[in-house]
């Protein structure tokens, strides 16, 4: 028989850990000292928490695996559980390959960004009174290709400039939210496209965003814009 802390530094296992799964009844102590309360393991039950171990890492929680270690469990049941998880963890390395390539595109068009917006301002020349800049992103031809226009809203006309466009943009209805800091970016894009599906609302262009605040010495505050499709109003005859 093993103490609860010989039983720990034998199977690397925690003595919080241990007594977390008693309390479970995952693993119970193979008895308990009445006065004392102290609990005492067999070196057979090694061979259980091993099992729970596997199925931890398998991808199981605790509850559903006091359910596979249940006594009487047909090996087919065991066998029909793990192909489910097999698929689901199938399912999810799917998933988070997608969401990878979808970041590495997001990143690449950044970084192109930041590129243009150089080009741009070296282009335009210092001198050029300018207030705000931002950016539009196209969908590209390819899966999962995003393009990036580089903006900057000028305060005044300037004369052609060769590989730059200048134009005014058309008036338009739009959604839009404004966030703080760089970290609230995926959640303000998330936030903005539940409200859109929620709403019944067609997003009607690319979206854009734009640099209300980009002071080094502050959090940057930028605005989310997605042009949207403006319902048309019934006129009653």
């Amino acid at each position: 028989m093993y103490s609860i802390g010989e039983f720990s530094r034998l199977s690397q296992i925690p003595v919080k850990t241990l007594r977390y799964y008693d309390d479970l009844r995952l693993l119970r102590p193979a008895c308990v000292n009445r006065s004392t309360g102290y609990r005492y393991y067999e070196a057979a039950q090694l061979e259980q928490l091993n099992r729970i171990l596997v199925f931890k890492d398998l991808g199981f929680s605790l509850r559903e695996i006091r359910g596979l270690l249940a006594e009487h469990v047909p090996a087919e049941r065991i066998r029909g559980v793990l192909r489910r998880k097999r698929e689901e963890v199938e399912r999810r390395v799917i998933e988070e390959r997608a969401r990878l390539a979808r970041v590495a595109a997001r990143l690449d068009a950044i970084e192109r960004c930041h590129w243009l917006f150089a080009e741009l301002e070296g282009r335009l020349g210092h001198n050029v009174a300018r207030e705000q800049r931002a950016v539009v992103w196209h969908h590209g031809a390819g899966p999962g290709r995003i393009d990036c226009e580089a903006l900057v809203f000028l305060a005044e006309p300037v004369a052609p400039v060769e590989g730059v466009r200048v134009y005014e943009m058309p008036a338009h209805t739009a959604a839009c939210l404004i966030y703080r800091g760089e970290d609230a970016e995926g959640l303000a894009f998330a936030a903005l496209g539940e409200w859109l599906t929620v709403g019944g609302v067609t997003a009607a262009g690319s979206k854009r965003e734009v640099y209300l605040d980009e002071a080094g010495d502050r959090e940057p505050v930028t605005e989310i814009q997605y042009p949207i499709a403006q319902a048309e109003e019934s006129i009653d005859g």
